[in-house]
């Protein structure tokens, strides 16, 4: 099963679960499984449209992938980060 990296900020509907093994072909279909499993995962990652939120980023085994590679395929093994970036001024 790929392997999804939660940062700390957006543990709680997970219960704190850094690391969470997910079922899954793409990207998305790891973030809809998290929703299923943690209710109000989902909208931290992703907007109302499906998108991905302005302030997240996501790495593939450690490369970043485009905002627009959610539907991407995935494999067994394969880790899957998010990084919250910081705002402000």
């Amino acid at each position: 099963m790929p392997v999804l990296e939660v940062p700390s900020r957006y543990r709680v509907p997970t219960g704190g679960q850094a690391r969470v093994d997910v079922a899954g072909t793409t990207i998305r279909e790891c973030i809809v499984e998290m929703e299923n499993r943690f209710p109000g995962f989902q909208e931290l990652i992703l907007d109302g449209r499906g998108k991905q939120r302005r302030f997240v980023r996501l790495f593939l085994n450690g490369d970043a992938i485009e905002r627009d590679a959610l539907d991407a395929a995935i494999e067994q093994g394969d880790t899957v980060t998010i990084m919250a970036s910081a705002a402000g001024g």
